[in-house]
């Protein structure tokens, strides 16, 4: 069995962008590009990339996008026997139409086969997930599904809230958590504590491990990470890195979270690494940055 497994879901991202001012009602000459994303799958290639034994619980629909993204992350060692084939959906899909200035005209987003991972669907997955050393969730799932994996499983959790609106339907059992990865924003909805300044940010931080969380980083931007568990707290800082895209350095830093409590690593050295990993992950436009592996890691976290 896996040391860590994620639950999570599997997109695929298909983009277009224009070559010339974008015609509303009509075929545009332009790039297209298609990639593996979500959250979850992200932070899977991303782990399996450090070299992590890890696996995935998924759904993958009735296309070849979704048989080609379950053999990505195959090829890359990850267990994909919990990523289940399902007749008649879609593989969960995020279509997007840039303008010619690159920013986004309209989109379509279809992730409904997620909604298909119920308790129900995970209950025969139990033995499997108990015999991991760490379960990574996102706020993608719904509430009912959180409360029945925080509930029925007796091992480390971790939580990436994904976003502020999403955040929220984790409020009441955020304390069932070992670790948690907020950004600021989702850090001051859960807690309802304004984070304006070093004394408010330990505030939060106390406030969670009150709840039960084992282990707070939280994410402040180019400010770097917050982290906190029993043994302190602190702030990790960023390095200057060539920013291509934003997209995916989260998820790279969740994967490294789960790394390094697989390692036991130090809540402070579990931020350094996170750091590192982002960095690797905003120098690329794709998702995921094909160059991460752990040697580039522990020579970027020194």
């Amino acid at each position: 069995m896996a040391d860590i497994i994620v639950i999570g879901g599997i997109n695929i991202d298909i983009e277009g962008c224009p070559r010339k001012t974008l015609v509303p009602s009509d075929s545009n000459p332009g790039d297209i590009a298609i990639s593996y994303g979500g959250v979850g799958r992200n932070i899977v290639e991303n782990a399996a990339r450090l070299g992590a034994d890890v696996g995935m619980i998924s759904l993958t629909g009735d296309d070849f996008l979704g048989n080609n993204a379950r053999d990505h992350l195959a090829g890359l060692g990850v267990d994909v026997s919990g990523i289940v084939h399902v007749n008649g959906c879609n593989t969960g899909m995020y279509l997007s139409i840039l303008n010619h200035e690159n920013d986004m005209a309209v989109a379509i987003c279809n992730m409904d086969i997620l909604e298909r991972v119920t308790p129900a669907f995970l209950e025969d997955k139990l033995n499997q997930l108990t015999k991991s050393e760490i379960v990574g969730v996102d706020c993608n799932l719904d509430f009912a599904t959180l409360d029945y994996i925080t509930n029925s499983l007796h091992v480390p959790l971790f939580l990436d809230p994904v976003s502020a609106s999403k955040a929220e339907r984790v409020k009441p059992i955020i304390g069932r958590f070992h670790t948690i990865k907020p950004n600021r924003i989702e850090a001051e909805l859960l807690s309802d504590i304004k984070i304006v300044d070093d004394a408010s940010l330990r505030q939060v931080g106390s406030w969670f491990c009150r709840q039960g969380v084992k282990r707070v980083f939280i994410s402040l931007g180019e400010d770097g990470v917050y982290y906190r568990d029993e043994s302190g707290e602190g702030i990790v800082g960023t390095s200057p890195v060539k920013l291509a895209s934003a997209t995916g350095a989260g998820d790279a830093f969740s994967a490294a979270i789960l790394v390094g409590h697989i390692k036991d690593f130090s809540a402070e050295d579990t931020a350094k690494l996170g750091v590192a990993c982002a960095s690797l992950a905003l120098e690329v436009k794709s998702a995921v940055n094909p160059r991460i592996c752990w040697d580039e890691a522990i020579r970027r976290m020194k």
